[in-house]
């Protein structure tokens, strides 16, 4: 873990969340360590966030938009 607090990782996804204006809800529901909890959450996170952002090539020509689809 390095030099990162365990401790301090709520804090750091909550201010993630906050400054990227969405929704992060994330749970570790085991780990044989805090190391290999925090290491899940980060992977979890980051291949979320891959396909979050991912453009559909079925949609190649149509301007993404969410309006009135929520």
């Amino acid at each position: 873990m390095g030099e990162f607090q365990v401790e301090l990782l709520e804090d750091f996804l909550e201010d993630l969340q906050r400054a990227a204006r969405a929704n992060v809800h994330l749970r570790c529901l085991y780990g044989r360590s805090s190391h290999h909890q925090v290491e899940a959450i980060f992977k979890a996170f980051a291949r979320a966030l891959r396909f979050a952002v991912a453009r559909d090539k079925r949609l190649k020509n149509v301007l993404p938009s969410t309006k009135e689809l929520l």
